[in-house]
């Protein structure tokens, strides 16, 4: 099994494993069984599906969604590496084998009880920002060459796009929280702790994510929604210009503030896709950011408003 690292917390530790998987590239391209895998267990604790599972109804789910994706239908590889990377439960399978060789028939004889480990399964479960950046990550880094939108249809992840660097990327709200209905509790504030999580992982990816672009040929940095996600937390729905001269009193459709999440500093040309240099905008300063006379000087005090949000949130100060 895969060991901590001995320079991060527990959580950082299992957020890394989760978001650098090691996939096997000797056709050229990464191998999709470990991702494809991951993402099924994601939609299955999104959904509040039991934790572990027989092996013969694992073999025959992850098989399918395997064969869809032109990857030869072999369930136990994926699971037995996933075990070794501390990712997967096979419970009193303490001799459970390693993916290299052919591991099926020890599944095939000892058919085990196997799910992704309780501490995967509750991130899956409960925290939006984590399952959001964990799989912009997968996708990122292991369906560049694959169209995930029938994989994701399939699992009933959300999951779009924008076809052109001209139509505005998608509310994350939308996205994570399809379920919510106006008057509900805002399941998207953030409590510290949480705020904290995310940020480590949009950390931990971040050299991997810099320069990547929204479409293949596109000019537009591609940007991420957890990040987005965390900051419209941040704001607990109220535009974070200090200036702002009146917020519309006017909701969405699902009864949420109407909120725009602005990098300060330009991806560009430099800027970070990170909470510390992002804010949460009514459309009217928004608009006075990016066109009005006084930008410049707003696009400074915003700086310094989101880098003192963002230090607030992390340590309380």
């Amino acid at each position: 099994m895969t060991q901590a690292h001995p320079d991060r917390t527990a959580p950082e530790d299992l957020l890394h494993r989760l978001t650098h998987l090691r996939v096997n590239r000797s056709s050229g391209g990464p191998a999709l069984y470990k991702p494809v895998t991951l993402l099924w267990a994601m939609a299955r604790a999104l959904r509040g599906a039991e934790r572990l599972l027989p092996w013969s109804e694992t073999e025959r789910e992850l098989a399918g969604l395997l064969a869809a994706q032109g990857v030869p239908a072999r369930p136990h590889y994926p699971v037995a590496s996933l075990s070794r990377d501390g990712l997967w439960s096979l419970p009193g399978q303490d001799d459970a084998p390693t993916a290299h060789g052919d591991p099926r028939r020890w599944f095939t004889e000892r058919q085990p009880l196997g799910g992704p480990t309780e501490e995967v399964y509750d991130l899956f479960r409960y925290s939006a920002v984590t399952r959001l950046a964990v799989r912009e990550q997968l996708l990122e880094l292991y369906f560049a060459d694959h169209d995930p939108a029938p994989l994701l249809a399939r699992l009933g992840l959300p999951y779009s796009e924008p076809e052109t660097a001209t139509e505005p990327e998608p509310d994350p709200l939308d996205l994570e929280l399809p379920g919510a209905r106006p008057g509900d509790p805002e399941p998207w504030l953030v409590t510290a702790a949480e705020y904290e999580q995310g940020c480590r992982l949009l950390e931990l990816t971040e050299e991997q994510r810099h320069g990547t672009r929204a479409a293949a040929g596109g000019s537009r940095p591609r940007r991420s929604r957890a990040a987005r996600l965390l900051v419209l937390g941040r704001s607990e729905g109220r535009c974070e210009n200090p200036e702002c001269a009146g917020q519309p009193a006017e909701l969405t459709d699902r009864g949420l503030p109407l909120l725009e999440v602005d990098h300060v500093r330009d991806l560009a040309l430099g800027g970070r896709d990170h909470p510390g240099q992002m804010v949460a905008l009514c459309p009217n300063c928004h608009t006075v950011k990016t066109r009005g006379r006084s930008r410049e000087r707003l696009r400074t005090l915003l700086l310094k408003v989101a880098e003192e949000r963002h230090r607030e949130m992390r340590t309380g100060k």
